[in-house]
């Protein structure tokens, strides 16, 4: 078994996300897009080997080991091994060919992360700036009116799901 961190972001959960909490099994689609390690420290990011496999009359793939399974977008390789530093983040919108993963849920941390203004209305996020709330069962709660004035908002739920690899 493996402790695999996943990022529920809030506007996915918010619209059409189902309530869980630790100790709950659920089965999610997963994606990996190495774009998305910004939100997180190189401690905090999913470091992992595994198979990679080229998605049919695509330029996509399929990452997969035991009960995990990710959709990888436009990889850098489709065939063999990958490590894979970076985030796996569940997708309720868009539909993806590859299994789903089942899991238990071990952690849930509410993840916030300041914010600069750049460029007149345009919000960045600050890199290294994320804080951490330990939660018990998945939560839609607004940030607070203090929070968003100083630019730290939420950018959703880190949730360690434990899953078996090969």
């Amino acid at each position: 078994m493996a402790t695999i961190p996943v990022l529920i972001e809030d506007w996915q959960y918010e619209c059409c996300g189902d309530p869980f909490k630790i100790g709950d099994r659920v089965t999610w689609q997963l994606c990996y897009f190495n774009e998305l390690g910004e939100l997180l420290s190189e401690a905090e990011r999913a470091q992992l080997s595994l198979g990679v496999e080229a998605i049919p009359d695509s330029e996509d793939a399929h990452l997969n080991s035991g009960e995990l399974h990710a959709f990888w977008r436009n990889p850098s390789t489709k065939d063999g091994l990958v490590e894979i530093s970076g985030v796996l983040y569940e997708e309720h919108h868009d539909t993806h060919p590859v299994p789903k993963t089942t899991g238990t849920i071990k952690r849930i941390r509410r993840l916030a992360m300041r914010h600069r203004r750049e460029d007149g209305n345009v919000w960045y996020r600050e890199p290294g700036t994320e804080t951490f709330t330990e939660m018990w069962e998945s939560d839609l709660e607004p940030d607070a009116p203090a929070e968003a004035e100083e630019a730290r908002w939420g950018i959703g739920m880190l949730v360690d799901l434990e899953v078996s690899l090969r």
